[in-house]
C-alpha cells in the first residue's frame, strides 16, 4: 500500500508529518506545478519532502499504482479517475459540499453573509467536487473574519479531517453518502476578477464590510480605496446622507465613506509604513506612528519578517529599541524559523556592530532557538567568524 498526497501549503505538509509519524507505509509526494521549495506564508510541500527525504514523483506514475491511496490536498490539476488503476481518490474541499463547489471559499461565503462553513472529505469522481462525502467539520464566521482569517480556519480543521479519518481510508473502511442537490452551489474562476477587484458602495455597510473583508488577504490583496490599501473596516452608528462611496471625511489614517444605510470608516493600511520608517532606522517617524496607532508588531512581510527584523537586518538601532519598548517580540521569526537574533549576527557581521545582539540578548532572546535546519546562532556563527561566535558564547 502506498499513500500518495498530491498538493501543497500547508495542509498537505500538516499531513505529510502527521503520516510520516504515525502510519506504516510508503509515503510519496505529487507536487504542484506553482512549487517553488521555499516556505512562505504557507509551507513548502516540496522544500519538506526533500527535508524529509520523502520521494518525489509525477502524477503519471500514480496512474499505474493499483494499491494506493490518492490524497488531494490543494492540488491544482484535474483528476480524472478513468487514469487510475486505484480507485482510493479522494480530496479535501474548502465548504460544506455541496454548498460552494468549486473555486473562491475563502472570499464568497463572506460575501454572502455566511454563518457557517467548514470542510469536506470526499471521494473523486469525474465532476468538479461532486464525489460521495465521507466526513465533515464545520467552522463558524465571525463578524471580524477576513479571507486570510478564513483560510487559515480551513487549513487548521482540514489537517485534523484528514488526520481523523486516514486509517479509516487506508482500511477502506470508511462510509459515504452521496451529495444531494438541495443548497448545491457552483462559482468558477469567472465569479471574481482579482486583478481587478471593485467595492460596490452601493450596498448596506454591512454588505460593503463583507466585501472588504472577504478580498482582504495580506499576502495577496488588500482592497483599495482611492488607490490607498485598506487593513480593515468599522461600520458606524451614523446614516449616511451623501451618495454612496462619497468620502464623508478623509483623516490621515481612514476615511469615512457613505453608504446605502451607515457610514463605515476604511482605516488605512500602515505596515508598509512601519516597515520603510524601521528599514532606513526613521526613529521619529516610527514613534509617531506607534503612538497614534495601536499596531499589531507581530505582522509580518510576504517574505516573513516582522518589524523588528526589518530593523535588526538594517542595524536600525534606535527603531529596534523603540520597538522593543512597544513590546515587539525578541524571539520572533521567519517562515524558516529564522531568528530575530540570527538576523542581528547577519548585520554584525556586516557592521561589526554588537549593540543591537546586546539589547535582544537582554530582553530575551533565546541563543538557542533552533531554525528550519535545526541550527541555533551558535551554530551558524560558528562557521561563519570565530570572534564572533566566542563573543556569543560570553553571553551564555
Amino acid at each position: 500500500m502506498r499513500l500518495i498526497i498530491a498538493g501543497k501549503n500547508s495542509i498537505a505538509v500538516g499531513v505529510l508529518e502527521y503520516a510520516m509519524k504515525n502510519i506504516d507505509i510508503s509515503i510519496f509526494v505529487v507536487l504542484n506545478s506553482t512549487e517553488d521549495f521555499k516556505n512562505g506564508f504557507q509551507k513548502s510541500l516540496g522544500f519538506y519532502a526533500n527535508l524529509w527525504k520523502i520521494p518525489i514523483i509525477n502524477l503519471e506514475e500514480v496512474y499505474n499504482y493499483q494499491d494506493a491511496i490518492f490524497l488531494s490536498l490543494e492540488f491544482d490539476k484535474i483528476i480524472k479517475p478513468s487514469l487510475f488503476k486505484t480507485k482510493n481518490l479522494f480530496n479535501i474541499h474548502f465548504s460544506l459540499l455541496p454548498a460552494y463547489k468549486g473555486m473562491y471559499t475563502s472570499a464568497l461565503p463572506l460575501i454572502n453573509a455566511e454563518s457557517e462553513t467548514g470542510v469536506t472529505l470526499h471521494k473523486i469522481d469525474a465532476g468538479i467536487d461532486t464525489g460521495d462525502i465521507i466526513s465533515q467539520k464545520k467552522i463558524k464566521i465571525s463578524e471580524k473574519d477576513t479571507a486570510r482569517k478564513l483560510y487559515l480556519k480551513y487549513i487548521h480543521e482540514g489537517i485534523r479531517l484528514v488526520v481523523e479519518n486516514l486509517s479509516s481510508l487506508i482500511n477502506n473502511d470508511y462510509k459515504s453518502l452521496p451529495q444531494g442537490s438541495l443548497n448545491s452551489s457552483y462559482y468558477g474562476k469567472n465569479t471574481i476578477d482579482y486583478a481587478n477587484l471593485k467595492i460596490n458602495y452601493k450596498q448596506t455597510a454591512f454588505q460593503v464590510v463583507n466585501q472588504l473583508n472577504a478580498f482582504s488577504f495580506r499576502e495577496y490583496q488588500l482592497p483599495k480605496f482611492n488607490d490607498v490599501e485598506i487593513g480593515c473596516s468599522e461600520i458606524t452608528s451614523e446614516k449616511s446622507f451623501l451618495k454612496p462611496g462619497s468620502i464623508v471625511k478623509d483623516n490621515k489614517n481612514s476615511f469615512k465613506i457613505a453608504t446605502i444605510d451607515f457610514d463605515v470608516i476604511l482605516y488605512k493600511d500602515l505596515f508598509k509604513l512601519l516597515w520603510s520608517y524601521c528599514k532606513i532606522n526613521d526613529y521619529s517617524s516610527l514613534n509617531y506612528l506607534l503612538e497614534a496607532n495601536n499596531l499589531d508588531l507581530e505582522i509580518k512581510t510576504k517574505e516573513g519578517w516582522t518589524a523588528l527584523i526589518i530593523a535588526v537586518y538594517n542595524g536600525s538601532f534606535e527603531c529596534v529599541l523603540q520597538l522593543i519598548d512597544a513590546g515587539a517580540d525578541v524571539n520572533a521569526h521567519n517562515y524558516n524559523f529564522t531568528s530575530v537574533l540570527m538576523y542581528a549576527k547577519t548585520n554584525a557581521l556586516k557592521s561589526n556592530e554588537r549593540r543591537i545582539i546586546d539589547k535582544l540578548i537582554d530582553s530575551g532572546s533565546n541563543i538557542f532557538s533552533k531554525d528550519i535546519f535545526g541550527k541555533t546562532v551558535l551554530d551558524w556563527v560558528k562557521e561563519e567568524d570565530n570572534e564572533l561566535h566566542n563573543y556569543f558564547k560570553s553571553k551564555l
